[in-house]
């Protein structure tokens, strides 16, 4: 090897090296700010021990993503510049230097106030963006989350760190001149080469010798506090791993068999599946009607609607007062172990509307969603007499709700253009909603679905004007004082009391004027933002099911009832339809044979709420761990339900 091309490698491989060691300060650094900016939320006992072993932890887990950006630079420049020694790699790996540290900088302004939501670096959700209503979110980002000035100050941040970096890798190169000294490089290049496949290995094993001691994203939670298992992933790692997650859902069974789907049919339903058609997996007998049939049913999907608020231990919080009031009637059951069908709007209307569970196949814009599913609710209960009608605050073109609920099923719509009044980007007020929606029921029997938007950022309405609502003095005497943003805090918890507030007036008023109602209540989702700096999963992720009305009495509910948002539709028709008539629905009936809800990523039982796809789970409060074997063949049973609930939103009926 000519001397010229040896040093061109050697001084490349220096750069290489300082490159890597800048990115994995930098981003030791951007993890230290992101657990400064939280620090409040850090248990008062938390050991500077702790925090010494998150940061290790972290930057383990970083040697892979320096180790990712650095492969381009080594490719890209070190090997092209050996060979030709013009080639200009300097300009090259500069390059993409500045891309990272303007990337990372973004990265680490979208992810504080993106945590300060959702309690998460990055979820799978993030992913959804783009089919979501992205002028609304573009919008909340700037109004409610200061998106400008934090991309400003992203912009600036990256630009300093471009700055130290340009200075730095001169410095690096200088500091490698030994090794271009060398008087045998190719002995040294023979060495090198061969040391890069263990250095290769010991970055992408996280720091590790081997895979058995290796690091990364799905063992990366080794510590007891939630923030700082969240701040040993670096934003990389972080928006990498909330990828896979979605990844694993949105591809979910697309490789499927009929074979496999006609074995998962079987295993449920215990019999052998005859013919090519999957309804008879979906198929249900009702076993007679509990209460008298309802001249109206409503059922009310509310905006991030979290079940933690209903607990104990808030009690003295008064967000959800008008819950607990309705909680509290005779006519009333309350289902505390209930989960959404995924952690985003649409996920959790198409479960509650389709009765399957949701699989982040955006089911509402695939080619079998524009015919009406044999399992959908309106479809169901139009035979039963009901006319059926939906009611949002928003826009018809968000999601492509408008088309999805016509094609389910529902004869009459109402959006923000059939209410008197303004509203912001997501929709018009809970109250103008509900007192608009009440004098459009009438005499004749019918299903109303209502879905809320007042409890979603930007929270714009003005509470000090609000009759009913606690004044934000006092609301700030309930906050702990781990919660540094108060005003943020005031604000979603004013806005919750307010969509609680109504949503309970609305029930109490039509319940006075038909009394023969049925009203079916959850939230569309959890996973937001929660008062506990340390939540566990059950406060991140379960909403409630209430039910009220004549005929509804507490003990109806089983000591073992749990389920999810795809079971609401085969409660509801367990509740009225006469003995022996078929329905259709993937899950089943809550106050019936159900004891287990089915999360796209999550499952939940009166003992535990657990991961799907890992081992990861979580004893509830007075439950108990049931054994392996048990666990086990709850999942299996789930992964069922998701393959022939995944055949038949992507290939329909037919096997």
């Amino acid at each position: 090897m000519k001397k010229s091309h040896y040093r061109a490698f050697a001084e490349n491989l220096a750069q290489d090296i300082g490159f890597f060691l800048f990115f994995l300060i930098l981003l030791s650094l951007y993890r230290a700010g992101f657990l400064f900016e939280f620090r409040n939320l850090l248990a008062p006992d938390t050991a500077c021990s702790d925090l010494g072993l998150t940061m290790w932890y972290g930057l383990r887990l970083s040697l892979k993503t320096c180790g990712a950006i650095v492969l381009p630079c080594f490719v890209l420049g070190t090997l092209a510049q050996t060979v030709f020694t013009n080639y200009p790699a300097k300009k090259v790996r500069l390059i993409l230097g500045l891309v990272c540290c303007f990337g990372f900088a973004l990265l680490y302004q979208t992810r504080i106030p993106y945590y300060q939501e959702f309690q998460s670096a990055f979820s799978p959700f993030v992913f959804n963006t783009f089919h979501d209503d992205v002028y609304a979110i573009v919008r909340t980002a700037i109004d409610q989350y200061h998106a400008l000035w934090r991309t400003l100050a992203g912009l600036l941040l990256g630009a300093v760190s471009g700055a130290l970096l340009y200075k730095w890798l001169p410095l690096a190169e200088k500091l490698g001149a030994p090794l271009a000294r060398i008087k045998r490089p190719a002995w040294a290049v023979a060495v090198i080469a061969v040391g890069l496949v263990p250095l290769a290995m010991f970055l992408r094993w996280g720091g590790a010798l081997s895979y058995k001691g290796s690091i990364y994203w799905k063992n990366s939670a080794r510590m007891d506090q939630h923030l700082l298992n969240e701040a040993i992933l670096d934003d990389v790692q972080a928006l990498y791993k909330a990828s896979r997650i979605f990844k694993q859902f949105t591809n979910f069974s697309r490789d499927l068999s009929p074979q496999d789907v006609r074995a998962a049919a079987e295993r449920l339903k215990g019999k052998p599946l005859t013919g090519n058609s999957l309804l008879p997996a979906l198929e249900h007998t009702a076993k007679g009607a509990k209460i008298e049939k309802p001249r109206h049913i409503f059922v009310i999907v509310a905006e991030t609607y979290m079940l933690w608020p209903l607990l104990d231990e808030y009690k003295d919080l008064p967000v959800a007062q008008g819950m607990r009031g309705l909680i509290a009637r005779p006519d009333a059951v309350f289902v505390p172990h209930f989960l959404s069908a995924s952690n985003g709007t649409m996920f959790g209307l198409t479960s509650v509307v389709l009765g399957l569970p949701e699989l982040n196949l955006l089911t509402a814009n695939r080619p079998s969603a524009q015919k009406p599913y044999e399992t959908s609710l309106a479809v169901q209960l139009k035979k039963q007499g009901y006319k059926t009608r939906f009611f949002y605050g928003g826009f018809p073109s968000w999601e492509n709700v408008g088309e999805f609920m016509r094609n389910q099923g529902f004869e009459e719509s109402f959006y923000y253009g059939d209410f008197d009044s303004k509203g912001n980007v997501w929709g018009i007020a809970d109250k103008v909603l509900f007192q608009g929606t009440a004098p459009r029921i009438s005499d004749e029997p019918s299903l109303n679905v209502i879905l809320t938007s007042t409890n979603h950022p930007p929270y714009t309405l003005d509470m000090a004007q609000e009759p009913g609502i606690t004044p934000a003095a006092e609301m700030d005497k309930l906050i702990p004082a781990s919660v540094a943003d108060r005003s943020a805090m005031i604000q979603r918890l004013q806005h919750f009391e307010y969509s609680d507030k109504y949503l309970a007036e609305f029930v109490q008023t039509l319940m006075q004027k038909y009394p023969d109602s049925l009203f079916v209540i959850t939230g569309d989702h959890a996973d937001r933002w929660t008062l506990n700096p340390n939540p566990s999963r059950y406060e991140r992720f379960a909403v409630p099911l209430v039910l009220v009305g004549k005929g509804i009495s507490k003990d109806m509910l089983p000591a073992r009832a749990a389920g999810a948002h795809e079971d609401i539709v085969p409660t509801v028709l367990e509740l009225i339809l006469p003995e022996g008539t078929p329905y259709y629905a993937a899950g089943a009936d809550v106050l019936g044979e159900q004891t287990v809800g089915l999360h796209a990523y999550y499952f939940i039982t009166a003992d535990v709420l657990g991961e799907i796809n890992s081992q990861q789970t979580e004893v509830l409060p007075q439950g108990q761990m049931p054994a392996e074997e048990t666990l086990q063949a709850v999942r299996s049973r789930l992964e069922d339900i998701q393959t022939i609930s995944a055949w038949r939103v992507l290939n329909g009926t037919e096997l």
